[in-house]
């Protein structure tokens, strides 16, 4: 008998999605990253990857759920694990987004799997390798939104979220019996808020069995809030908790506190968030100051969305084909410049180059760490940017929890299921997924490597 299963590998109890859905014979995986743990990272940036076993590793590491028919026979060496070449799946993966907590295991998979990726964010893929941030393991295929792509007889339509990274996306997910959505990494507060209500409203006209969504933020600890809010945090709506920052807030008041400021202004952020950089570099013309970039960045903005914009050259010995075409068509800013009038810049510095600041000192300077790298609060890279800031004399400011930046707030959370109205709703990317609160949905709590059948909207386990 026919029938649609889901298996929740990984991604119930915290980060690092990796997802199933098959029927019969065809079977569609979304994301493929590993938890996201920066205090207990084996692959540090000094343990090296070990290439020949790449998979093997990743596998006893945790890094990757242990998912049959994916990895190559020879990849698997004398691991228990059913092999691409025996399996009798037709699968093809689907990544929401290019955060590694949703990608980074991906290149552990047989080249002959299909890996689905939004057009933009191939672009940014494309970029990582080329300015060797990235190894070209494989190649993928690209999606656009709202077309629907078959495979065997499940249908795959994406659909836009709210996210700064490249070509984020949702899942609407179809089989012959049942109708699933997964939100993918999806917020309500960043800039294109509206347009992402609008997909929601436009996927709610299906009628949704499983809601499998992104709840990062109902684990207390990752989400800011007030204590004396507790009694708002289960109430649906649209309207933000008193508090709440949206993105736009982020960037009104860096634009305030640098508008009238005589020294210099500098943002550590993500490269990944590409759309935060173009609104930085929008941001500074709006206070008639130039934002300048690192090489890579101005690269990767370059890249993925064709801006321009200027470029420091860090004091380094690296040296990449693509710094060719930015010497000769990207407009230079010294630091000798920024020293005779920091009032006119806004610079972009990551933490592998922060010794470049040293150049600087003696300027008043106001740091923003806009969830650049280092990523947490607690890492020794973390204490490092501090103290190194601190020497400068310059203010350090951190405007917002990481998981709060990319991730709905509880109350738009409970907007997004009352709007969806699914039978069933699954919380993942969560440590706290009991926290949710469901509104008008059954909440079903998975357990992880359990292959569950979806009949009627709901789930049971299949015993298979």
């Amino acid at each position: 008998m026919s029938e649609t299963r889901v298996k929740f590998y990984r991604g119930t109890h915290g980060m690092g999605i990796v997802i199933s859905v098959t029927y019969d014979s065809d079977r569609i995986i979304f994301d493929f990253g590993a938890p996201f743990t920066p205090l207990a990272q084996v692959y540090d940036g000094i343990v090296r990857q070990r290439e020949t076993n790449r998979v093997k590793d990743a596998v006893l590491l945790g890094r990757i759920p242990e998912v049959g028919g994916v990895f190559a026979r020879r990849n698997l060496q004398d691991l228990s694990l059913e092999s691409y070449e025996d399996s009798p799946y037709h699968t093809a993966i689907f990544i929401c987004h290019l955060h590694l907590d949703h990608m980074s295991e991906i290149d552990k998979v047989h080249p002959a799997i299909p890996v689905y990726i939004h057009e933009d964010g191939l672009k940014l893929q494309k970029t990582l390798e080329e300015i060797g941030w990235e190894k070209h393991y494989r190649d993928y295929s690209a999606f656009r939104h709202h077309e629907t792509i078959e495979v065997g007889r499940i249908k795959v339509t994406p659909f836009f979220s709210d996210h700064p990274c490249p070509g984020s996306s949702g899942f609407l997910i179809e089989t012959p019996d049942s109708v699933i959505c997964y939100s993918g990494d999806i917020r309500f507060h960043g800039t294109q808020a509206e347009k992402a209500w609008k997909e929601i409203e436009e996927v709610s006209r299906k009628k949704i069995d499983l809601l499998i969504v992104d709840s990062t933020t109902t684990s207390p600890s990752e989400f800011l809030r007030d204590e004396a809010l507790e009694q708002q945090y289960r109430i649906p709506g649209r309207d933000y908790l008193p508090g709440s920052l949206r993105v736009q807030d982020i960037y009104d008041g860096i634009e305030e506190q640098l508008k009238d400021f005589a020294g210099l202004g500098v943002v550590n952020c993500y490269p990944r968030d590409v759309r935060m950089l173009a609104e930085l570099k929008q941001l500074a013309e709006n206070i008639d100051r130039t934002m300048v970039f690192e090489p890579a960045y101005a690269c990767i903005l370059y890249k993925c969305l064709g801006i321009k914009s200027a470029v420091i050259w860090p004091d380094n010995d690296e040296t990449h084909p693509y710094h060719e075409k930015l010497k000769r068509e990207f407009p230079e800013v010294t630091a000798e410049q920024i020293v005779s009038h920091p009032e006119n810049y806004l610079l972009q510095n990551s933490y592998r180059n922060i010794l470049s600041l040293i150049d600087l000192d003696g300027l008043q300077g106001r740091y923003y760490h806009l969830l650049g790298e280092p990523l947490v609060e607690g890492m020794k890279e973390y204490g490092i940017m501090q103290n190194m800031i601190a020497r400068l004399g310059w203010q350090f400011r951190s405007f917002i929890n990481l998981y709060s930046f990319s991730h709905a707030y509880p109350n738009h959370l409970a907007e997004l299921i009352r709007v969806i109205n699914a039978k069933t709703v699954v919380a993942v990317h969560s440590k706290h997924p009991e926290n949710l609160n469901p509104v008008n949905s059954e909440q079903f709590f998975p357990r992880e490597g359990c292959q569950y059948v979806l009949k009627d909207g709901r789930l049971s386990e299949s015993g298979k």
